[in-house]
């Protein structure tokens, strides 16, 4: 499946400022990029530096005055969704110690206000699937809906108002921590 990519933002420093920004599709095994164009107003300085785990990456930019980024991409999506269903629960004591980090609630994923939800809805099922059917619920229950929310609201808010943008993985972060199990959120491009 192809997908076309457009992304378009400004921003804007009174004097020299620097910004760090991600947001070109990341060469992976699993995707081709057929295209990719980036224009961008002159800055500074500019330095591209591997983003997290090496997947993608990012640029530093030093700026001064109105920047406008225009990218666009296609790209040929060749991944396939494992099943997970099968997958077996861990207990929490024996998580390796780097998964831990991604039980604790963070500023968009306030999992111990989703866990009286997450066990009366979820509670009877383990392992991946209980993660299958969170993800399922998700699917049905929330609406991706341009222009309902903006940077602020969090896993909390989307999930009480049943639809958002860009927050719906922060529900399933959310959702997952609260069953005790690790999650983080990973920015990606994906279909509607």
């Amino acid at each position: 499946m192809a997908l076309d990519i457009s992304a378009r933002f400004s921003f804007s420093f009174d004097g020299p400022g620097d910004s760090l920004l991600q947001f070109a599709v990341a060469h992976l095994p699993e995707q081709s990029v057929l295209s990719a164009n980036c224009e961008m107003s002159p800055a500074l300085h500019l330095a591209r530096v591997p983003a997290q785990e090496n997947i993608g990456e990012r640029i530093w930019m030093r700026s001064q005055g109105e920047i406008i980024v225009d990218y666009k991409a296609r790209v040929e999506v060749q991944r396939q969704a494992p099943d997970i269903t099968g997958l077996k629960a861990m207990d929490p004591h024996a998580l390796p110690g780097e998964a831990v980090q991604y039980l604790f609630d963070s500023r968009y994923c306030q999992a111990d206000r989703m866990q009286s939800f997450v066990e009366s809805r979820f509670g009877e099922l383990q392992g991946g699937a209980k993660i299958a059917e969170m993800c399922r619920w998700i699917g049905e229950e929330i609406a991706y809906e341009p222009g309902s929310s903006n940077a602020h609201p969090t896993a909390t808010d989307t999930f009480v108002q049943r639809r958002g943008i860009c927050r719906a993985p922060h529900v399933m972060v959310a959702f997952a921590r609260a069953a005790t199990i690790p999650a983080r959120y990973v920015s990606c491009y994906a279909p509607a």
